[in-house]
């Protein structure tokens, strides 16, 4: 069946993956951390020989397994990401012609490698077919980034946060940037560098500072999402 998003070199998408039957394989630390590892390693033209040197040298290294993969090139600039205990959301740039299609494959084909070896399961670990849609506009692109990072608080408050008005912000705000697994750190603090992600400054670059993205942020999550149920994939 052909993908009805077409992608295209120097065009925004947002990328929405769950796994088979919503199993939630990603509820577990070291499974994400082996996921966000295959962030780095997949996003490259030297990552066949970044993923060997992991799996056949005795003494591999993740950190010598990333100097690998960034011998290479980008495939896809990753501008902001969250994993989910049954799903995972990117926003991407397409830098390459089929630069998403391989960098998610090789992505899912490494995590469902490592998480059927650990559990001795057999099979894919996701769905089928991935879920994309366009980013046709900068306010879509921009009203993404926040919906990707404001994502775990389906999590920390429960889904109702979608329904109401956020309160207590600041609690909110600690819990966010204690969530290890998203690039919201990389938007929020000056001091922390999130190697997965690149060319964000597409959105960071419309506001004067980070704390101003933050504001955005905020008053972003005191709307309902029925205003912006288009943009959203699930």
């Amino acid at each position: 069946m052909l993908r009805k998003v077409k992608f295209a070199p120097n065009e925004y998408y947002h990328i929405y993956i769950r796994t088979l039957l919503s199993t939630p394989h990603f509820k577990y630390s070291k499974n994400i951390n082996r996921l966000m590892l295959a962030f780095l390693l997949a996003n490259s033209t030297k990552s066949g020989d970044a993923f060997d040197y992991l799996r056949t040298s005795q003494y591999s290294t993740p950190e010598k397994a990333t100097e690998i993969a960034a011998g290479g090139e980008k495939l896809v600039d990753i501008l902001s990401y969250c994993v989910m205990p049954n799903h995972y959301h990117l926003l991407l740039k397409e830098l390459k012609n089929n630069g998403i299609t391989d960098f998610v494959r090789k992505c899912n084909t490494s995590i469902a490698k490592y998480v059927n070896i650990k559990t001795d399961r057999r099979g894919p670990l996701f769905e089928s077919r991935f879920n994309s849609k366009h980013i046709d506009t900068n306010e879509y692109l921009l009203h993404l980034s926040v919906y990707i990072h404001l994502n775990p608080l389906d999590i920390i408050t429960g889904k109702e946060w979608r329904k109401h008005k956020l309160e207590n912000w600041n609690d909110k705000k600690k819990k966010l940037l204690n969530y290890s697994w998203s690039s919201l750190r990389h938007f929020l603090s000056e001091k922390h560098t999130d190697p997965i992600i690149s060319g964000e400054e597409i959105i960071l670059g419309q506001f004067n500072n980070k704390k101003e993205y933050e504001s955005f942020l905020r008053e972003w999550s005191e709307e309902t999402l029925e205003e912006i149920s288009n943009i959203i994939i699930e």
